[in-house]
């Protein structure tokens, strides 16, 4: 009996490990799959050039021209790995992070800028290798920048570049003029309710006194009746008093052999 459960125990046994070791071997087998997938995939692509509104905004031309970039101190810039930072900005052959770096070196002149609302067009020019950049932005932020080193084409682009913002602003002035003449009917709005109002507390209060004069007349004229009526009644007595007091007072006037006789 103890030589059958000392084997069926160390069956158990391995079978236990065969288990495990098959576990194990998938686990391994696992991991490497995805290493080999790993290794086996492609290299990322490399990141397109950033448009120009998602990099970094870039001051005004004709601030940035001939100032110095401001620099964080290292201590306070946080860390960012490598590929991060490769990716947010442009590329160092993008002729807008070539722009950039020779306006913080100084090495550009702004011959031309053009303004039409939030739009605008410049035209730079770095003497040290006659090299022209044309730039065409919105809100302060860098657009288009076209560089090239011939005179006339600059000229030719710049001119279209301005003529293009006049376009794209036009709709913006318009949408100023619009609002502006809201506002003012708002205004006008306003001051006309506030003068209707004033109108109709007017034709409000000369009402009330109008019925208040009206009663005040009716009343006027229900004392004047009586009144009148109590005057011509008083009038009458007068009279009456006035005729007894002539009669008495012919009697009293009246001379002594005028009296009648006694019989």
């Amino acid at each position: 009996m103890r030589t059958k459960e000392q084997s069926g125990k160390a069956s158990h046994q391995a079978c236990q490990r065969g288990l495990a070791i098959v576990a194990a071997v998938a686990v391994m087998a696992g991991t490497a799959g995805c290493t080999s997938a790993v290794a086996q995939s492609p290299a990322a692509p490399p990141t397109a050039i950033a448009p120009i509104t998602a990099a970094a905004p870039v001051p005004a031309l004709t601030a940035t021209v001939g100032q110095p970039a401001a620099t964080a101190p290292a201590a306070s810039a946080p860390a960012t790995p490598v590929g991060a930072a490769r990716a947010e900005r442009p590329a160092p052959t993008s002729a807008v992070f070539e722009l950039q770096q020779r306006m913080q070196a100084h090495e550009l002149s702004e011959l031309r800028t053009t303004y039409n609302g939030a739009y605008g067009a410049s035209l730079l020019f770095a003497q040290s290798d006659l090299t022209y950049y044309v730039t065409l932005f919105q809100q302060k932020d860098l657009w288009r920048v076209i560089k090239t080193t011939n005179e006339a084409f600059a000229e030719r682009l710049y001119n279209d570049f301005g003529k293009q913002t006049r376009a794209m602003a036009d709709l913006e002035l318009q949408r100023i003029r619009l609002e502006a003449q809201k506002e003012r009917s708002e205004r006008q709005i306003a001051a006309q309710q506030e003068k209707l109002r004033g109108l109709k507390t007017d034709l409000d209060i000369q009402r009330q006194q109008q019925a208040q004069a009206q009663e005040r007349q009716k009343t006027a004229r229900t004392e004047a009746e009586a009144l009148d009526i109590e005057r011509r009644a008083a009038r009458a007595r007068v009279d009456e008093l006035q005729r007894q007091i002539r009669e008495l007072e012919a009697q009293v006037n009246a001379p002594f052999n005028s009296q009648p006789r006694r019989r």
